[in-house]
């Protein structure tokens, strides 16, 4: 065959599959029903969300993955294999190789395979893409990004998909509004498979815009090429293969071929070529690599950065020392433990980057959102634990240079908390934001020694808090007085959050060092808080002191200032045990050396006392079915305040568009969690106790449908499945009518 033959088969081919499987939810290698939103739904769940991070090869693990689905999802799997492969050159994976690899998963099924089908032999032969190393090494993320549009594709009403696909310009912009849409090499094999007459077959973006900057007409400025939007590429694309048609009377244009390819990618290393993205790249960074990070919600940390000359991140703080792991995957189960949803990928590969890739000399490009840059730093120290600080206790030193105000930038930054940005595809992309910081200016940023924080008042600790100014004042007057209190409301309405903001504010300044944040639990200990005895490496025993003594200790050091322990699930603990004879003395009249007793195994001379300058902020679950059990001592001790859900507070709403959350998805999660919330009020067996918090739907990432299906599943549904244990067809109901 010749290359215009293998064009036409891969296209037939194409088409055929889209009109039996992308459209009708058919099959391409049978009569089953496979492409069907059920089966997609189930393949998520079975593979994409539990990936597998070990050493062994992606098809040991693909057969463990897919060992307990159904016969019909390993035969999907082998479809989408198909079609992976469909447009690949023979010359980077040949036929052979690829009907292996079709053929695998569907014999796992048990079903017999139809070798003799014509989308099998020649057309496994014709494809004539040849692509990078990545769409072949990291196939596994590229499969996820299918599975994924997929699962949205096939939600769509058969109307909703005609007008998509009646228009290659909408039916893209839809692709591009997935998850991962603009990143991954598919969405340009999709596009062309799809719409061939409007796309090219080609699946690289940097030479997409290279094409552009060398065989425009219209005088187009590199610069500007670089700043297009990925779509108004593929149009400038099609604008100049229509002009090569006409001049070369010819149909078909190979970009790759002779004589196109000397125009615009010369038969070079263009790494080298002055002036080029890879030449910049390699001029500015060397060797070194680039990481994109957000410096917390609404840049919450950026100032600490600076201050601190540190960079940090923050994820559960029950994790720990991440030098203590030996793979990521361990990190990956542990966060999955902790309950940070089902499938926490971009929280688990964060922290093994931040402690085990980011390497010294590597540069940080600071961002918040998805359009602001803050500056940029260079990482100037290995990874520590920091396991004083209230959040980011993940740390590294760092040198930064940061923006007098943050840039706002036309294309999207990175949207993860942590993204390693020195792969090519990012290279313009860098090249325009460096830019864009060196015209506007920066200032090296020197730390400060021994700060004792920035003044912290009302106004800050209100923003983004969804709280009235006047209750937030009731329980900061409260707690200065009472010396200890507690937080209590249902899940999610950010106990733990607001308790920061107080500790901040009872202060006056943001000291993390005088704020220390413990959890209570069944099996937690007067030895664990107070002080006890261990076992030492050579066999015998050591008193030690616990968190509470020497957080006591480090008040009593420092009497002007004031100090704030958080205890999270307070109520899970036994106070009088995990206390002992300290109970009495954290009471606000009973504070100072006065009141001294001695400890259990303390040196009898030697008293002990609570400071005056201390004070307990306990948080505590309304939802947890244990609440019964929080005795006297507890509730004599502390006075309370309660928090609900600001489902209906302006504030949040304004919160999540100006987080550029889609109105339509604002109005829905409002909506919809404001009467699910008036229903488990009316509810005998629940009240106003267990309702659903809105911090759930504070996203610090991305935010868009397929951000709420999965806050809907790894968040939601566990909740109410506990709540209606006995049932299961009303947590069912809800589920559903809550997706819609």
């Amino acid at each position: 065959m010749n290359e215009t033959e293998d064009y036409s088969l891969v296209l037939k081919a194409a088409n055929s599959w889209k009109e039996r499987c992308f459209t009708n939810s058919g099959s391409m290698l049978s009569e089953q029903l496979l492409w069907t939103h059920n089966n997609f739904t189930e393949l998520r769940k079975t593979v994409i969300d539990k990936p597998d991070f070990g050493d062994r090869s992606f098809d040991e693990k693909l057969k463990d993955q897919l060992d307990g689905a159904s016969p019909i999802i390993q035969c999907l799997w082998a479809e989408i294999t198909w079609l992976y492969y469909l447009i690949v050159s023979k010359a980077m994976v040949g036929p052979t190789r690829k009907l292996d690899r079709i053929k695998t998963p569907w014999h796992w099924s048990g079903e017999a395979f139809p070798d003799d089908h014509w989308a099998l032999g020649e057309v496994l032969e014709a494809g004539t893409v040849i692509p990078g190393t990545y769409y072949l090494a990291q196939q596994w993320f590229e499969f996820e990004f299918i599975v994924v549009l997929m699962c949205n594709w096939t939600e769509l009403s058969a109307n909703e998909q005609a007008t998509l696909l009646e228009d290659p310009w909408r039916f893209a912009r839809w692709v591009q509004s997935q998850p991962n849409g603009s990143s991954r090499l598919f969405r340009h094999v999709l596009l062309y498979l799809l719409f061939p007459e409007s796309f090219i077959p080609c699946m690289s973006q940097n030479h997409k815009r290279l094409i552009v900057k060398e065989l425009n007409e219209d005088s187009l400025d590199p610069s500007d090429v670089d700043e297009m939007d990925l779509i108004e590429v593929d149009k400038e694309l099609l604008s100049i293969t229509q002009r090569l048609q006409q001049q070369h009377g010819k149909q078909e244009i190979d970009y790759y071929d002779t004589p196109f390819r000397e125009q615009w990618h010369p038969g070079r290393d263009t790494s080298q070529d002055e002036g080029s993205d890879e030449a910049w790249y390699k001029d500015r960074f060397g060797d070194a690599n680039v990481w994109v990070i957000a410096p917390g919600g609404g840049a919450l940390y950026w100032t600490e950065f600076l201050k601190a000359g540190n960079v940090r991140i923050a994820y559960d703080p029950r994790i720990g020392d991440l030098r203590e792991f030996k793979s990521r995957e361990e990190v990956h189960q542990k966060l999955i433990e902790y309950g940070a949803g089902k499938n926490p990928f971009n929280s688990s590969l964060a922290l093994w980057q931040f402690c085990h890739e980011i390497k010294n000399g590597d540069f940080l490009l600071a961002k918040q959102g998805q359009k602001k840059l803050l500056g940029y730093g260079k990482v100037t120290g290995e990874y520590l634990f920091d396991s004083d600080h209230l959040d980011c206790r993940h740390t590294r030193k760092a040198e930064w240079y940061a923006l007098a105000k943050p840039i706002q930038t036309e294309q999207n930054v990175a949207i993860k908390t942590l993204t390693l940005a020195s792969r090519p595809m990012w290279n313009s992309w860098l090249r325009l934001a460096f830019g864009l910081m060196d015209k506007e200016g920066t200032k090296r940023i020197m730390p400060v020694i021994d700060d004792t924080g920035d003044d912290y008042g009302i106004d800050q600790a209100l923003e983004a808090l969804f709280l009235d100014q006047s209750k937030f004042q009731r329980i900061l007057d409260a707690l200065a007085s009472r010396k200890n209190l507690i937080l209590q409301g249902p899940p999610g309405v950010g106990k733990t959050f607001i308790a920061k903001r107080i500790a901040y504010c009872l202060m006056g300044k943001k000291d993390p060092r005088c704020v220390k944040l413990v959890q209570f639990h069944q099996s937690y200990t007067y030895e664990d808080f107070v002080q006890g005895w261990r076992p030492t490496d050579s066999g015998g025993f050591i008193l030690r002191d616990g968190v509470f003594l020497n957080f006591c200790r480090r008040a009593t050091a420092h009497p002007d200032k004031r100090f704030v322990l958080i205890i999270d699930e307070i109520n899970r603990g036994n106070l009088s045990r995990i206390f002992g004879e300290l109970l009495m003395l954290i009471e606000s009249d009973k504070r100072g050396p006065e009141y001294g007793v001695t400890l259990t195994y303390g040196d009898p001379d030697n008293t002990f006392s609570v400071p005056d300058n201390l004070y307990i902020l306990g948080l505590m679950n309304t939802a947890d079915r244990s609440l019964a059990l929080v005795d006297y001592a507890l509730r004599r001790r502390f006075a309370f305040a309660t928090l609900h859900p600001a489902f209906d507070k302006r504030e949040f709403r304004e919160y999540l568009l100006e987080t550029e959350v889609d109105p339509l998805l604002v109005d829905r999660i409002t909506s919809n969690f404001t009467q699910l919330n008036a229903k488990i009020c009316e509810d005998k067996d629940l009240g106003a106790g267990f309702q659903i918090g809105h911090s759930y739907f504070v996203p610090e990432e991305e935010a868009d449908e397929v951000w709420y299906q999965n806050v809907l599943e790894s968040q939601i549904a566990p909740l109410l499945e506990e709540y209606w244990f006995d049932r299961p067809e009303e947590v069912e109901r809800t589920i559903e009518s809550l997706k819609l």
